[in-house]
């Protein structure tokens, strides 16, 4: 605070206005000069303290204005973070629900396509009935003759394969050539052709008789009882020489006792006439074994004969050969047989098969060429029937 004096008015009113600006002047002056000294302590400390609060509200305010911009941010944030799950959040139920709209469009198109399938099998049995009445409304006598002829065809060929014998199917083809010829249509020949090239094929293959090769060896099998059994006895003559001679003096030359052995040698064995019979000393289970053993060696191969294997058929004729040489005597009866099992040894037991497809296929040609004609010849006649049914 300062102080000013102020001047007592002297003189009243009249003093001229140039004195009165003069006077002012000085005491402006005079204010100036004396405020300029003048300091106040309590002033200064009061003005400090102001200054203190003004600084401390605009630290408060700025504080209080941070925070509030960062409470805000956090709060624009979790915004934010939870606009992102709820993105996310619809992005995959977007996604689930274009997964399960993707299968139930493949259920769908599985169950169309099951759907087509069915109706195209539906379709196609109502063609199939169909051409059968239309083949049956126009099956002629001919057509009967050439089913017949191919059913002898494929029947043929069966047998051929599970019989393995050109007979039956032979005259199975006989029989379809004999009802082609009746027919007497030229396009036939063909067909006629191919069942005369499996007619021939069928002969030249020959015809391997394994029945009686099985019914002969069954009978040779037969014929081993009343043959007889070897006799297996080897005399054996012991020498009466003492033990003194047989020790022989050692004045002997070596000569002597060469000879005295190969003397002794000789009156061990004994040579027998095998075409004399002789009697025979195996007991009866003995020469019941013999004589069956050789039975199956007979039966094995017959069943060898059976299936075709000539390996086992030849291997057990040779067996029975060869038994039959070792415990058996080499009698007339006894010759004859091993003969003949010989002799049905160098038979072959394999049934050649020759292809007769050729009449099959040639007749199931002829079938679909004539079924192709008829369908043609209904389809010109039902697109004849709808152009004149037309105005």
């Amino acid at each position: 605070m300062t102080e000013t004096t102020k001047q007592p008015k002297t003189g009243g009113q009249s003093e001229p206005k140039s004195k009165i600006k003069a006077n002012d002047k000085s005491a402006k002056t005079a204010k100036t000069n004396a405020v300029a000294p003048i300091k106040n302590p309590g002033d200064f400390r009061l003005l400090k303290w102001i200054c203190v609060i003004v600084l401390l509200s605009i630290l408060a305010g700025s504080g209080w204005l941070g925070w509030s911009e960062w409470q805000q941010q956090q709060l624009q944030q979790q915004a934010y973070a939870n606009l992102g799950i709820d993105f996310n959040d619809h992005v995959q139920q977007s996604h689930q629900y274009y997964t399960d709209s993707d299968s139930l469009l493949d259920v769908q198109s599985n169950h169309i396509k099951t759907l087509s399938k069915q109706l195209s099998d539906l379709q196609l049995q109502v063609n199939g009935q169909g051409a059968r009445l239309t083949e049956l409304g126009s099956t002629t006598r001919s057509d009967w003759y050439l089913a017949e002829a191919a059913y002898l065809t494929r029947l043929a060929n069966q047998r051929l394969q599970t019989e393995r014998s050109t007979k039956n199917p032979l005259a199975l083809l006989t029989q379809v050539d004999d009802l082609l010829s009746n027919l007497g249509q030229s396009d036939l020949l063909s067909v006629r052709a191919a069942v005369a090239e499996d007619m021939v094929a069928l002969r030249l293959a020959g015809v391997v008789d394994v029945e009686g090769v099985v019914l002969e060896i069954n009978a040779l099998a037969n014929q081993i009882s009343g043959l007889n059994v070897l006799n297996l006895v080897i005399l054996v003559e012991t020498s009466d020489l003492d033990k003194e001679e047989v020790s022989t003096d050692k004045n002997a030359t070596w000569m002597s006792r060469f000879n005295g052995f190969i003397d002794g040698f000789s009156g061990l064995v004994k040579v027998t006439d095998r075409d004399i019979p002789i009697q025979s000393i195996l007991s009866t289970s003995e020469e019941s074994i013999v004589r069956s053993n050789l039975r199956l060696l007979l039966q094995q191969a017959a069943n060898a004969a059976l299936r075709e294997e000539p390996a086992i058929y030849v291997n057990s004729l040779e067996n029975a050969q060869q038994w039959m040489a070792t415990y058996f005597q080499l009698n007339a009866g006894s010759k004859k047989l091993q003969e003949r099992i010989s002799r049905l040894s160098a038979v072959n037991i394999v049934q050649q098969l020759p292809s007769i497809d050729r009449s099959v296929n040639a007749l199931e040609s002829l079938i679909i060429t004539r079924q192709a004609r008829l369908s043609d010849g209904a389809d010109e006649q039902s697109v004849l029937n709808d152009e004149g049914s037309q105005p």
